[in-house]
């Protein structure tokens, strides 16, 4: 009985090898969503070695009577957060990239549309594992919406992202003590003869690094960089505290657990509440008198009362419009005319949004909203506007923001309500065009490197050290490797010569190369803080910051401090996929010893090269 169990398996077995063609090979694992500048594209990627074959090509759905189009992606499965991307134009409004089904697994790409604009323009390509959407004469006005609130942690999108390194180990001797150490060995670099390369994998945060707290006149201020996510606080009794937890997020060890006085009775304490989730705890008897406070660039939250006036432009709010998503779903989205400063206030019975640099908003007409019955703004003060949303305790409400901070969706989804059922209108099926993209008619790549700083701009000093100096010296490094490799490198300052943000983006933009890479040298308050960065701030840089962030760790020994998701500007104003790292801290003694070092400089600049190099691959 046993011998024919196991020839029946082997029979299945024998079946299925060649049946397998048969069947979905797997999933499309759709890593990132791409758009580029000129808006006339969308391209979503996957990173998956081998060519997906998909069992049906995707097809463009037309609904006319809500001037909407589609298209399912099968077996698709959303790596990366849902992308909402608001669009300024004539022709499209929006694009929702989001997980519709998890069984079978199902993307859904929704574009919305104006008016007199025929969705029968919009095309569909298919190409090394990237599908392609192009839309002609579209401007994106914003990229993508960051997550700003959540009444639950387990709601937020986790940023944390895998990445593979490879790391020296002493060859002659295999033992694990050995092995360790090794690897922490001052200056070790894959230079020396006597290490072996293995690989390790790691788990980098890429959404906010906690920097600093400040106090100024009972107000509470946190600066870092990223964005910041906040979710539901909550209370603690003996001692009265109020908790916020940041989640995707990391905290400066010189300011980790450490009581900061506010005045005489309250303090706060910032923690490391488990691996990416950092935890602002507030000792006090007054609670509204820390209410959070967001910044439009989503790096900067104060805590204050609301007599707090911030020093930026007043906006208008110019648009409020509502929808319905499903049945126990609805969200509500507020558009402003400039970056608006606001917090968050989450209620038994109700959300308050609380905006800061408000001007006008009587000329919105609430009546026109249908699902939020009992919507309100309220005056509190010169330029301060409280905007109410009826929402039960167990509503769970989730906020978004644009990235350029003149929009606000607010999305509620509760179970104690019947939403009506969204008209459903028939799907008219536009057959996709698959064509491939023109190749290109040299595959000479080209590369921009943007040494931080210069002139008159010194960047950090320490010890009449100057980060314009190692910059330059590394980058001229980086091109002669890069020029060995058959690389067209271009710089945006061969000289000590002062060159503006802006003159670095336009340098760029007329030469519109591959890929950018600004270098940067990290300073700090405190000569605590080491290690290497890597920031990307759009989405399809998210791979060439992992690929030099992974050879910076290959070459450098040094602490690793992450990637990490920053609008700087050149990395935010650049068109080409664009990063900047940050090769070390001139503020910490032994490193900034190391980074003057003919040794480091080689080593960061091979790092460097290679990473690109990697990255074309």
């Amino acid at each position: 009985m046993k011998n024919i169990f196991i020839k029946l398996l082997c029979i299945l077995a024998f079946i299925l090898c060649f049946s397998g063609n048969a069947f979905s090979a797997g999933n499309f694992n759709i890593n990132s969503i791409t758009y580029d500048n000129s808006s006339t594209m969308l391209s979503i990627n996957s990173f998956d070695n081998e060519e997906f074959s998909f069992a049906q090509k995707p097809k463009l759905n037309i609904i006319q009577e809500e001037n909407k189009a589609y298209f399912d992606i099968t077996s698709g499965v959303l790596k990366c957060p849902p992308q909402d991307i608001v669009v300024s134009s004539q022709d499209i409004k929006e694009i929702i990239v989001k997980q519709i089904s998890d069984n079978p697994n199902t993307v859904r790409v929704q574009i919305t549309y104006n008016e007199g604009f025929n969705p029968k323009n919009i095309q569909l390509k298919i190409l090394n594992n990237t599908i392609f959407v192009r839309i002609k004469t579209t401007v994106v006005q914003n990229y993508y919406f960051q997550q700003i609130y959540s009444d639950f942690v387990q709601n937020v999108n986790k940023l944390y992202e895998p990445i593979v390194i490879q790391t020296p180990f002493l060859a002659t001797d295999n033992s694990v003590v050995s092995q360790i150490n090794s690897a922490f060995k001052l200056g070790a670099t894959t230079e020396d003869k006597n290490y072996i390369l293995t690989k390790k994998d790691l788990v980098l945060p890429t959404k906010y690094y906690v920097d600093n707290v400040d106090i100024k006149n009972g107000t509470v201020i946190v600066t870092g960089i990223g964005a910041i996510t906040l979710t539901k606080p909550f209370t603690l009794t003996n001692p009265a505290r109020i908790v916020y937890d940041v989640p995707n997020a990391l905290v400066n060890p010189v300011i980790r657990n450490k009581e900061i006085h506010i005045n005489q009775n309250d303090s706060i304490k910032i923690g490391q509440f488990d691996k990416d989730t950092v935890r602002i705890v507030i000792t006090t008897t007054n609670i509204m008198q820390y209410s959070p406070i967001i910044y439009s660039d989503l790096q900067k939250l104060v805590f204050a009362d609301y007599s707090y006036k911030p020093s930026v432009a007043n906006a208008n709010v110019t648009a409020l419009t509502d929808e319905i998503i499903d049945n126990k779903t609805h969200s509500i989205k507020i558009s402003f005319s400039k970056p608006v400063i606001y917090g968050i206030e989450r209620e038994k019975n109700k959300l308050d949004i609380i905006l800061y640099n408000i001007e006008r908003y009587q000329d919105i007409n609430l009546k026109s909203s249908t699902i939020f019955e009992g919507a309100k703004f309220t005056q509190l003060k010169d330029n301060t506007v409280r905007f109410s949303i009826p929402a039960d305790k167990d509503d769970i409400v989730d906020i978004h923001c644009g990235t350029d901070s003149k929009t606000l969706r607010i999305k509620i989804k509760s179970n104690k309500i019947d939403l009506p059922k969204p008209a459903i209108q028939q799907p008219i099926n536009v057959q996709e065009v698959i064509n491939p993209p023109k190749k290109q008619t040299t595959t000479k790549k080209i590369i921009v490197v943007d040494p931080g700083h210069g002139g008159s701009d010194c960047g950090a000093t320490r010890n009449n050290i100057f980060e314009k100096d190692i910059t330059l010296d590394i980058s001229k490094k980086v091109v002669t490797l890069l020029e060995k490799k058959g690389y067209e490198v271009y710089m945006t300052r061969t000289t000590d010569e002062t060159v503006s943000l802006q003159d670095r983006v336009d340098i760029s933009e007329n030469i519109m190369p591959d890929v950018f890479v600004s270098i940067h040298v990290n300073s700090s308050n405190s000569e605590a803080p080491k290690g290497i960065e890597t920031h990307y701030y759009k989405d399809n840089s998210l791979m060439l910051a992992k690929t030099v962030h992974a050879s910076l760790l290959n070459h450098v020994n040094a602490n690793d401090r992450g990637l990490f998701k920053s609008k700087f500007y050149v990395i935010n104003h650049t068109t080409s996929p664009a990063i900047l790292v940050e090769i070390g801290f001139i503020s910490n003694n032994s490193e900034r010893a190391q980074l003057v070092t003919e040794s480091r400089k080689q080593a960061t600049a091979k790092a460097i090269a290679e990473g690109i190099n990697d990255y074309f691959r």
